[in-house]
């Protein structure tokens, strides 16, 4: 089994690089979800809320955030573009801590988003910061190419792999084997299971439009992928050993899988 795919979120629930390589830290990938945008009422915004973040590209050039904006100029967040003013973010029962960005800055995305919102970067500099990339539940999301296509097999109509945003893309296993892995290695790091992914209206959102697309996949993962009241679908992990880089081509070996229920 290979990597195939690797891919970074900067901003969190804003659109996703592939990228060749990256360096696992103990919070998971260097440079993944250590932004995201919140209302005026400090709580998370996401494609749930707003679609239309799809659409905007975060790059990191010389460690400066750019967020490219369809039709628009890009949005240029400078290293002095932020203010003293810390905001603890609620992220389904896990408080985060983060700076908020400067009002020019916030209000160039609040254009772009179509909605007002603030930026965030994670608070590992200050004291009262806890600098946990603002993940939903876990650092690195894997989902093989095999459950995907089997799902496609099902489905009226094929989906892409970016409706899932995964962390990791596996080649060479069997539909659904990622959901028996306990423990894995890849290249020099070694990664434990989390939990299963439990998918969310986001998997309905055209990632090359910004926009909602009905019920599925939800609808057909609802028939054959259920966990108790939701649907599954990929397989959370967190490293063991953090210092390493994953590659695409790496090979994925399996240590040990779940025990039998």
């Amino acid at each position: 089994m290979t990597i195939t795919e690797i891919n970074l979120y900067p901003v969190k629930s804003l659109r996703g690089t592939s990228v060749p390589q990256a360096l696992v830290g103990s919070n998971g990938l260097q440079h993944d979800r250590c932004w995201m945008l919140v209302d005026d009422q400090g709580k998370k915004i996401t494609q749930r809320e707003c679609p239309r973040l799809a659409l905007l590209l975060p790059r990191l050039q010389d460690g400066t955030l750019r967020v490219e904006v369809p039709g628009a100029s890009d949005i240029v967040v400078p290293r002095d573009g932020w203010t003293d003013e810390l905001l603890t973010v609620d992220l389904w029962g896990h408080e985060h801590t983060g700076l908020v960005a400067a009002g020019a800055v916030n209000h160039a995305l609040s254009d772009a988003a179509g909605m007002s919102c603030r930026l965030l970067s994670l608070a590992h500099d200050k004291a009262t910061g806890n600098g946990v990339p603002f993940h939903d539940d876990a650092p690195l999301l894997v989902i093989s190419q095999s459950s995907l296509d089997e799902l496609n097999r099902r489905l009226p109509t094929a989906v892409p792999m970016n409706r899932f945003r995964p962390s990791v893309v596996v080649t060479g296993s069997t539909a659904f084997e990622e959901d028996e892995w306990q423990r894995i290695a890849i290249g020099e790091t070694e990664f434990t299971a989390v939990k299963q992914c439990v998918r969310c209206s986001i998997t309905t959102v055209d990632q090359a439009q910004g926009e909602f697309r009905g019920p599925e996949p939800l609808k057909t993962l609802a028939t054959f992928r259920r966990l108790e009241q939701n649907v599954a679908f990929g397989t959370y992990f967190r490293p063991l050993n953090p210092g390493g880089k994953l590659r695409v081509e790496d090979d994925v070996k399996v240590l040990e899988r779940k025990a039998a229920a």
